[in-house]
């Protein structure tokens, strides 16, 4: 009996150890939403964000949220310029 068992026990363990080396785990994103999260939307790539993890300014009174500071960036940049 132990010599029909043995090999299939050592086999599942060598498999699982080479599964867990080849293909590991994939994480959540970063900027992956909790259930119940509120998401914002970015004005200027129009990509939605979890508030908690937004970059947040207030512009002339107004709240702005940003995925990511080349946004933040970009916004600032275009609102400084005059319109004519």
């Amino acid at each position: 009996m132990w010599r029909i068992l043995a090999p299939i026990i050592i086999l599942t363990i060598v498999y699982w150890i080479i599964k867990k080396a080849l293909f590991p785990k994939k994480k959540r994103p970063q900027n992956f939403a909790r259930e119940g999260e509120e998401l914002v939307q970015d004005p200027v790539c129009k990509c939605y964000v979890p508030k908690t993890q937004a970059y947040a300014i207030d512009f002339k009174g107004e709240k702005f949220f940003f995925c990511s500071k080349e946004c933040h960036q970009k916004f600032l940049a275009e609102k400084a310029l005059p319109k004519s």
